[in-house]
């Protein structure tokens, strides 16, 4: 099991470290394997040693199947125009998306990294709010197998491709049927699943502390049955945010009305959502154990060096420390 954390390389971010040097041996003071990387527009992702960049996480778009299908009509309604859809794409075409993926591609190919991160999910910022989606799983799933095969199909790549839940319509991990059918449908024969376990979280939105969690999410892998096999890593966060969740439903008068300033809203509204927290309530250590993965990822918001190690030590002492994993056999 290679245990590593989230980081991009934005210019904010790679400050909290002197240089290369400092940030790998800030992983070892935190006995982790190395970084999953996220690569920002202008970030350096050669500020870090290579040997220390373990996975990556893929640009994603929260709202891309309409622009994929060349549905024009959603695309006006979301942007208020289609050339301001092309503002936020750049092109009105599926090389939007491709060519960029492609480039993301070619970079963990080069950095030797040893999986990807794929979101699988589509949501308008209209629908980050009223929760009443355009998309069903099903046309999401089968949009993204389409595009995931055009980007690998005939390639090499030796990394692992593997697909991330979110609540969105697309791959959530509550219908097996769903997950099935994604993976039915992609030919990268190494292709796999990266649970966040805070997003299978906010798919339930009654649940009011962690440990309610832990059970939900084991029901959850369980009711996957022999699909659970493909769950390849773990995203390791928490967030329990029903209540914030239900009270939005009542009050969806607060979505704003034009295109920028619910661009400007949603990450701050998301992140009420979707908080990222150290996953230390009873259980959490047991959803681990039952999947055992490849790769476990502590996933956390944070905005500085201090925070991140507090983070980080109290997600160790959840699952009871570095030993109390590779002490037990081999691989754990």
């Amino acid at each position: 099991m290679k245990i590593t954390m989230n980081m991009t390389d934005c210019r904010w971010d790679e400050e909290r470290f002197l240089d290369g040097q400092d940030a790998a041996d800030y992983l070892r003071k935190m006995e982790l394997d190395g970084l999953e990387l996220m690569h920002c527009q202008g970030g350096d992702p050669s500020f870090f040693p290579r040997e220390i960049i373990c996975g990556m996480h893929l640009r994603n778009w929260n709202d891309w199947v309409d622009l994929w299908q060349e549905n024009w009509e959603p695309l006006r309604e979301e942007y208020g125009s289609l050339k301001q859809a092309e503002k936020v794409y750049g092109r009105l075409d599926r090389n939007s998306i491709i060519r960029p993926l492609e480039r993301q591609l070619s970079m963990a190919a080069s950095l030797g990294v040893s999986y990807v991160v794929f979101h699988v999910c589509d949501v308008k910022t209209t629908e980050l709010y009223s929760y009443q989606f355009l998309h069903t799983d099903e046309q999401v799933v089968d949009a993204a197998a389409e595009l995931i095969n055009t980007l690998l199909d005939g390639k090499d790549y030796p990394f692992e491709f593997l697909m991330e839940n979110l609540w969105w319509p697309g791959l959530t991990m509550t219908r097996p049927e769903i997950t099935e059918r994604l993976l039915a449908q992609i030919h990268f024969p190494r292709k796999g699943i990266m649970l966040d376990t805070g997003h299978l979280m906010h798919t339930n939105l009654n649940l009011t502390s962690q440990e309610e969690a832990a059970m939900y999410l084991t029901r959850q892998i369980k009711k996957h049955g022999a699909l659970s096999s493909y769950i390849r890593g773990i995203h390791l966060n928490q967030s329990i945010t029903g209540a914030y969740v239900r009270e939005l439903l009542k009050n969806r008068e607060r979505m704003p009305g034009e295109y920028e300033k619910r661009q400007e809203d949603c990450y701050l509204h998301v992140f009420q959502i979707d908080a990222h927290l150290p996953f230390t309530g009873a259980g959490v250590r047991e959803v681990v154990e039952t999947l055992q993965p490849e790769y476990l990822t502590f996933e956390f918001i944070t905005s500085s060096r201090e925070e991140q190690e507090e983070k980080l030590r109290l997600q160790w002492k959840a699952l009871g420390g570095r030993a109390a994993w590779f002490d037990k056999k081999e691989g754990i």
